[in-house]
């Protein structure tokens, strides 16, 4: 039966609907994890717990002085949230493990800060090539405590949030003339003997100074480490940071 041109002329748009439309691709595949990448020359762990991908929130969990990441990942396999987290590796074997910066007694604070500001110079480039243009929240213990402090100092319009742990900032890389710095959540026992809390309490008195948000946690009695006591606080700190970086996930232009 021949069709007539009303019917022609309704059914062409119906036609024309049914090549236009795409199909909705596919979500990309979960990626393996734990998994070993480099990025700028810095090699580096790249968890991703609760299903999360390239895409999710990003946490940078900086090692200490002679650790390794592979030390953190098992901590970090029941991560509360749904995020991209990023180990990296120091540079310089130390003992058992690595080394971000040297620190010597009778170091002036200029030298130390320079050493530190080196360091953080070198990684930072490797954790921008990982962001791919997403904001972060990075974290640490001792020497990583010291580099997320220089980080939230140095770029506040990409750190979203430091929480250093047992941590300080050397004087040349604290904000000075009112220079806007990332917010910091700090944590410290009031017994460590490794690097004193009192240099923490100058830190975070130094930012504060300078206008802008900062917090220490002390724990009373405890050392140079981390107890469960602050491992919750630690994990609730860079979960908040999480839910933060979900309403600003990208980087400023």
């Amino acid at each position: 039966m021949l069709l007539s041109r009303r019917q022609i002329l309704l059914a062409a748009p119906l036609a024309t609907l049914a090549c236009t439309r795409k199909e909705t691709p596919p979500p990309p595949p979960k990626p393996a994890w734990p998994r070993t990448t480099t990025h700028a020359g810095v090699e580096m762990i790249e968890l991703f717990p609760r299903d999360a991908d390239e895409r999710s929130p990003l946490v940078v969990l900086v090692h200490g002085l002679g650790d390794r990441p592979q030390h953190w990942v098992e901590g970090l396999k029941a991560f509360p949230a749904q995020a991209h987290l990023v180990l990296p590796r120091a540079f310089t074997p130390h003992g058992g493990g690595f080394s971000w910066f040297r620190f010597e007694d009778g170091m002036t604070d200029e030298q130390f800060g320079a050493a530190v500001g080196e360091a953080e110079a070198k990684l930072w480039p490797a954790l921008l090539e990982v962001a791919a243009g997403r904001r972060m929240v990075v974290t640490g213990f001792s020497q990583g405590g010291i580099l997320s402090y220089a980080m939230a100092s140095r770029h506040p319009d990409v750190v979203l949030r430091a929480v250093p742990v047992s941590g300080a900032c050397p004087g040349p890389l604290l904000p000075k003339n009112k220079s806007k710095a990332a917010p910091v959540v700090a944590l410290h026992g009031t017994t460590d003997t490794v690097l004193e809390i009192k240099w923490d309490r100058e830190t975070i008195a130094a930012f504060k100074a300078e206008g802008n948000d900062a917090e220490l946690k002390e724990y009373e009695g405890v050392g140079h480490t981390i107890t469960p006591e602050m491992r919750a606080d630690w994990h609730d700190a860079l979960v908040t940071g999480v839910r933060t970086m979900k309403e600003a996930p990208v980087t400023p232009k």
